[in-house]
């Protein structure tokens, strides 16, 4: 099982407690970090590919300086940035509760992406439904295949969008049918709701979700912090 998160440096400690957690319930994954140096100071065995030297997203490029950074627009060249066929994309702000073998083992047959839809709000700018990609099965060898990165590369670089990759990911795989719906529990939050069995939590859209002990679900956080 490859599993990838994308960082800025600020972030590099954030990684703990997730990866903690991802590893007692899934100790043989492969994690690979992309990251802004070769290295980075965490307790774990982890691939860290060094992409402070990308050329996909220029400075100027209209979402480079957008608030979830250019390393989250990198999310769109993991099909050239890592030599796997699939990976599941986790958030830094995420804590793994389950096994994610259900996920990974999910039929992914001509389909790109396996991701939880937002049920709150009325943001659905490009069909019925948005899918949050903080949590996503990724099928690279298919993205390869349709050649779609570069499209999706240079729509990031020109057309200014309010969460980056992910509404990159929802154009044009909602546009060429290429979504696989996942279960709420692989993607708790907010946006996409709640059950009694969360294989996943997700703190998206909370500010300072690290140290904020009056939000929804801390106690999952809480067992990581040291």
């Amino acid at each position: 099982m490859n599993i990838v998160y994308a960082v800025t440096r600020d972030y590099y400690p954030k990684l703990i407690p997730s990866i903690t957690s991802l590893l007692e319930h899934n100790p043989k994954a492969v994690i690979y970090v992309l990251a802004e140096d070769d290295t980075i100071d965490i307790p774990f065995n982890v691939k860290v590919v060094n992409v402070s030297g990308q050329e996909f997203f220029p400075e100027n490029g209209v979402n480079y300086h957008n608030a979830f950074t250019y390393i989250n627009l990198l999310k769109v060249c993991y099909g050239s940035l890592l030599k796997v066929n699939k990976v599941i994309h986790l958030d830094v702000d995420t804590i793994i509760c389950d096994s994610l073998e259900p996920i990974w083992k999910t039929d992914m047959t001509d389909k790109w992406i396996a991701a939880v839809p937002e049920h709150i709000g009325r943001y659905k700018p490009f069909g019925p439904v948005y899918y949050n990609m903080g949590i996503a099965l990724l099928n690279l060898q298919q993205l390869r295949k349709d050649g779609i990165e570069e499209d999706m590369v240079a729509y990031l670089n020109l057309v200014p969008q309010p969460y980056a990759d992910q509404d990159a990911w929802n154009k044009y795989g909602l546009e060429q049918d290429k979504f696989v719906e996942l279960p709420v529990r692989y993607n708790e939050n907010f946006a996409c709701g709640f059950t009694d069995d969360p294989a996943i939590v997700h703190y998206c859209g909370i500010t300072k979700w690290w140290g904020n002990k009056s939000m929804n679900r801390w106690q999952y956080l809480d067992r990581y912090m040291h």
